[in-house]
């Protein structure tokens, strides 16, 4: 990398570390009092790295600069980018952008530019916050990148915060959240080291399974409507074995056939009088992504496996978006992912095999690109966006877990 590259690179750093440095002073003690966040402090050896750790908060990346007290440049993907204060993030905040439309490769060789010119990037391997609890999918192409930038690896784990605020939860609840220093391994060690050992690594330092970690030690998590929209993730029920027939309330999740629990300050299910089939949503969710599974693969080539309405959809280009349908109807078949939006205009047909992403953005949000448009698809009644992902992976012979 040439000077003119590096300084290029480099644009804004030397002001984001002043301005974060400023901010911790000021508001450091306060946000982790009131957010009840206990952490373990780490001053890394290597000037340039990559931090990794799981993502279970919002706030998990000031944590986690307040743990290594250093200005870390965050990845964030295109959909924060779109978001109303979007251009904080990207111009101020110095995030790069992961953009679903573009090469993997292009992701890769930013952050690579920017470790290399001696600024630290932090990511969230699994690519979002856990949606049931436990460390997601993280990607083979993890550990690649790892050895691949020559810079040194610090590894982070959070436990509690997904119980503090689920992904799928309108709010927020007490309790406290631990953040774990894991390890800091040198460029050196990872030199020795193959791709696949990285990876291993990566997934042993930040796995967590909040459950198991909640019955280790029971803490508290109290609040109000602790069940609310929990079937933005939940979409089975264990009792008839219908999809999206779960509705929530208060603290509890019923279905339309009389089965229902209820979720108290320790996190997990009660039962109400019909029996308790799992007592927590990582458990459950285990369990209908298997049942999800073999119903999405034995559906006949033509038929129908699942419809819903009342979808906003918007086509984006860049950090651009533009409404396609306020009262959309989206259709998963085993060959084809159909938008059929209202009034006279033609379905969107995206084929199986040609969508590159399908994935999650904030609670309720769809995306899904193919090699002619990018979709961004909401709902403003609470469903699982989480069935659509997983029928994708499962019908490509993608991994998922």
């Amino acid at each position: 990398m040439n000077i003119t590259e590096r300084l290029k690179v480099r644009r804004g750093y030397h002001f984001n570390c002043f301005a974060t440095k400023t901010i911790f002073a000021i508001l450091k003690n306060k946000v982790i009092k009131e957010n009840n966040v206990h952490l373990d402090y780490h001053k890394p050896k290597a000037k340039s790295f990559i931090l990794i750790s799981n993502h279970t908060d919002a706030m998990d990346p000031g944590f986690e600069m307040v743990a290594l007290d250093r200005y870390i440049r965050y990845v964030a993907s295109d959909h924060t980018a779109r978001m109303k204060l979007g251009w904080v993030f990207k111009y101020v905040g110095g995030v790069i952008i992961k953009y679903r439309d573009r090469p993997s490769s292009e992701l890769t060789n930013e952050i690579i530019r920017n470790v290399q010119a001696g600024i630290p990037v932090g990511l969230h391997a699994e690519g979002a916050m856990s949606v049931n609890g436990q460390t997601g999918f993280i990607s083979s192409n993890t550990g690649k990148l790892v050895k691949d930038s020559g810079v040194a690896l610090v590894t982070y784990r959070f436990v509690g915060g997904y119980l503090r605020k689920p992904r799928w939860a309108n709010e927020k609840r007490s309790g406290p959240i631990v953040g774990h220093f894991v390890n800091e391994y040198s460029a050196e060690e990872l030199s020795k080291l193959s791709v696949d050992e990285i990876n291993e690594i990566i997934r042993r330092d930040t796995y967590v399974n909040a459950y198991a970690e909640q019955r280790k030690e029971m803490h508290d998590y109290e609040g109000e409507n602790l069940a609310e929209c929990v079937e933005r993730i939940l979409y089975l029920c264990p009792k008839c074995g219908k999809v999206g027939t779960l509705h929530s309330k208060g603290n509890f999740l019923g279905c339309d056939c009389g089965y229902k629990v209820e979720m108290k300050k320790d996190g997990f299910f009660h039962d109400c009088g019909e029996g308790l089939e799992h007592d927590n949503v990582l458990d459950w969710d285990l369990w209908q992504r298997d049942i999800w599974k073999e119903r999405v693969l034995s559906a006949e080539k033509g038929s129908l496996i699942f419809s819903e309405g009342g979808q906003k959809v918007k086509r984006v280009d860049g950090e651009n978006e533009e409404v396609l349908s306020e009262n959309a109807t989206i259709s998963l078949y085993p060959e084809r992912f159909t938008v059929s939006l209202d009034g006279s205009k033609e379905d969107i047909v995206m084929e199986m095999p040609k969508i590159k992403q399908l994935s999650l953005a904030g609670k309720d949000t769809i995306l899904v690109v193919d090699d002619k448009i990018f979709l961004d698809i909401g709902s403003e009644i609470p469903r699982s966006s989480t069935k659509y992902i997983a029928a994708w992976r499962y019908l490509t012979g993608k991994e998922y877990k």
